[in-house]
């Protein structure tokens, strides 16, 4: 009986620390890159689970990457061909849903792509915002009405943000303005700039003069800080990634499309993480 009862003492410090160091402060607004917390091998990208870390340590939303099967199916993953990740050197656009869902996975962990309906539904009452990246080249109209619906079906279309090719959904979710088309973009739109656009730009891109220029016009900023191409993370990269976002953060920008090893400056407390 008091073997268990310090279990249950034990279980619960655990649980008390791994919550207080997943509470991101409610202020801010963290995107999870590629569908959730993947980093570190943590968990596949664009899945479910990773979509379920994000929740856990308190991202309001997450980022996912969009293609099409052959036969229309809209579904998660970021690169054009499978050998990654499968045991297939097929591109995406060149199976049907039927062949992609019986993809053998290289890793022990990974599964089958998720398709984008059953994704967001998932995410129905788990996160407020979705991140679109659209990886085709030339979407078609079908394309982009299959996402409308599912978006609107999900709750999403309102809440969403575009990366690439979001011109139908003007008005509607918001679309990226990278900081060189700013300015033909206000001339264009005028004040409906900010209802129709948010700025997406690296932490290092930004700077007072567009932070003020943004404030000014009503204008989203989404920071952006995702682990180096190719490159390890170090930990002097670390620290000058956390000055960035105090910098940041002191300013008022709230929003941020991010890696899980940059979320610490964002934590409500310093727990250690188990």
């Amino acid at each position: 009986m008091k073997q268990i009862y310090c279990l249950c003492i034990l279980l619960s410090i655990f649980s008390s620390l791994r919550i207080q160091a997943a509470d991101v402060d409610k202020q801010y607004h963290l995107i999870g890159h590629r569908g959730g917390v993947t980093e570190n091998c943590c968990h596949p990208e664009n899945s479910l689970a990773a979509l379920d870390e994000a929740v856990e340590r308190g991202y309001t939303g997450v980022e996912i990457d969009i293609r099409e099967s052959k036969d229309g199916v809209l579904f998660l993953y970021h690169y054009a061909t499978l050998e990654r990740d499968y045991a297939s050197k097929a591109r995406c656009a060149d199976l049907t849903w039927e062949e992609i869902q019986q993809l053998k996975p290289l890793h022990k962990e990974g599964k089958a792509p998720v398709s984008v309906e059953e994704y967001c539904r998932y995410a129905q009452g788990k996160i407020t915002e979705l991140m679109l990246d659209i990886k085709l080249d030339h979407p078609s109209q079908a394309f982009y009405e299959e996402l409308y619906r599912i978006l609107k079906e999900t709750g999403f279309i309102n809440h969403s943000y575009f990366i690439g090719h979001g011109n139908f959904f003007l008005g509607k979710g918001k679309i990226t303005m990278l900081i060189s088309e700013r300015e033909e973009f206000f001339q264009k739109y005028g004040e409906k700039t900010k209802d129709y656009y948010f700025l997406f730009a690296g932490i290092d891109e930004l700077n007072s003069r567009l932070i003020r220029w943004c404030q000014e016009h009503g204008i989203q900023i989404m920071a952006c800080v995702n682990r180096p191409y190719k490159y390890p993370v170090t930990q002097q990269g670390l620290e000058e990634a956390f000055r960035d976002l105090e910098w940041l953060k002191s300013w008022g920008v709230t929003y941020y499309q991010i890696d899980s090893d940059y979320d610490r400056p964002f934590r409500s407390s310093t727990a250690p993480s188990l």
